[in-house]
């Protein structure tokens, strides 16, 4: 474990969420999708959603679910919205 690490807080699971109505101005959605515990995730069924939806851009890291941790260059170039070597068609992207 990181060392950094620390306690998730507690607000977030508290705080209830307020939806303004602005989600057609957000730019950019897009979903990491983590593959490497593919056995154990709860966000499948969420991926597959997405992969369908035109609005979406899915990206598959082969990482447990701390991608932070185990692929960071391969995050840092997703959140720089860089284009990887290893995409797999111009809507969707799988970084390796």
């Amino acid at each position: 474990m990181d060392p950094r690490c620390r306690s998730h807080p507690l607000a977030s699971f508290l705080q209830t969420v307020r939806l303004t109505g602005a989600l057609a101005r957000i730019p950019r959605r897009e979903f990491v999708y983590c593959s490497g515990w593919e056995d154990r995730t709860p966000f499948a069924a969420l991926r597959a959603r997405l992969h369908a939806d035109p609005g979406w851009q899915v990206h598959d890291l082969p990482t447990g679910h701390d991608a932070m941790h185990e692929a960071p260059e391969a995050v840092a170039a997703l959140l720089l919205g860089e284009r990887t070597a290893h995409a797999s068609t111009p809507r969707r992207q799988v970084c390796r």
